[in-house]
């Protein structure tokens, strides 16, 4: 059962010497218990489409153009603030990218923690504390450490403290940006563990987004490649890891090393992300694609559903293209 639908998001930053077309008509579901992986570049809108989500668009300069959230039946970005700050950090929930500025360096990691529990599920204080401290034992800091300050923690402990903080109101959807990037890779490993159990655990939905394919591996069951604020291939983790159509994705799978080829240089794709407040008028991709013809130049491609769930937005897959 699909517990959030986004329907043709478009969001932009608007100044007086630009339009950022940020987000470009994106389109998902997520179903409970479900994680749901968003890989792309840096700058490719994933970040954008999931404060988009949680209505924290910081506007000016941005704004949303169109677009319906639909979670738990209810469209999300028609609903006034206050409606919106109750669910904000009670039903949906997001897991911050850089935990060193994450957390108020004049509050106690334990006052952090039970200020979310006290403003959404109006329990006393000592009740407050209480499941604060049991959330921090959840993800493995001493509830002995409540009253220690974030400045008194190293990063994949701070990291910690923001996804016990996220989890603590036993949200239905949780939103994970990038949340292992400012980690070494043993602790990132470690932090993975921790939220896929906690996730068990809860049973609780959750957008990853991320720009490493061994992450999405690791954790998601469906997964969407965005390129230039768009949706570029989406499908099961199956379909995307082992049946990748569109030249984008296979680029970023080309790139990654390999543990029983040897070579001297890594593939990379050719050329830069094109600039979003300057699109083209036809496929974003066209510059750096080595599959590219004359059809590709004719307006933006749609998503097409080249197997059932799998869609590639590609002219190589429309009626009467050859495919890749």
């Amino acid at each position: 059962m699909a517990l959030l639908q986004v329907k043709d998001l478009i969001i932009h930053y608007e100044t007086e010497e630009s339009v950022v077309e940020a987000v470009n008509g994106i389109s998902f579901t997520v179903d409970e218990g479900e994680t749901l992986g968003l890989v792309g570049e840096t700058g490719a809108g994933k970040t954008t489409t999931a404060l988009g989500l949680l209505g924290l668009i910081p506007s000016p300069p941005g704004r949303i153009i169109q677009g319906e959230v639909e979670f738990e039946g209810r469209n999300l970005l028609a609903l006034p603030a206050a409606e919106m700050r109750r669910i904000r950090g009670n039903k949906i929930s997001m897991i911050f990218q850089d935990p060193m500025t994450a957390l108020n360096p004049s509050l106690t990691v334990g006052e952090q923690v039970s200020e979310v529990i006290r403003l959404h599920q109006k329990l006393s204080r000592q009740d407050a504390m209480t499941r604060a401290c049991e959330m921090l034992e959840m993800v493995g800091i001493t509830a002995e450490r409540y009253y220690d300050y974030p400045h008194q923690f190293s990063g994949g402990m701070k990291q910690r403290v923001v996804i016990a903080t996220a989890l603590a109101c036993n949200p239905r959807l949780l939103i994970a940006d990038e949340p292992t990037t400012a980690l070494d890779v043993t602790i990132q490993a470690q932090v993975l563990d921790m939220i896929r159990s906690l996730q068990a655990r809860m049973h609780t939905a959750m957008i990853l987004i991320t720009h490493d394919l061994g992450v999405v591996a690791e954790v998601c069951s469906k997964v969407a490649v965005i390129y230039a604020g768009q949706i570029v291939e989406y499908g099961s983790l199956n379909q995307i890891f082992f049946r990748a159509r569109h030249p984008y994705t296979l680029g970023l799978f080309g790139s990654l090393p390999s543990l029983t080829e040897s070579v001297r240089r890594l593939r990379s794709i050719k050329g830069l992300v094109p600039n979003p407040a300057d699109l083209p008028p036809y496929c974003s991709f066209y510059d750096r694609c080595d599959h590219c013809g004359g059809r590709c130049k004719e307006g933006e491609p749609g998503l097409t559903e080249v197997e059932s769930g799998h869609f590639v937005r590609c002219r190589q897959f429309e009626e009467g293209g050859v495919g890749i």
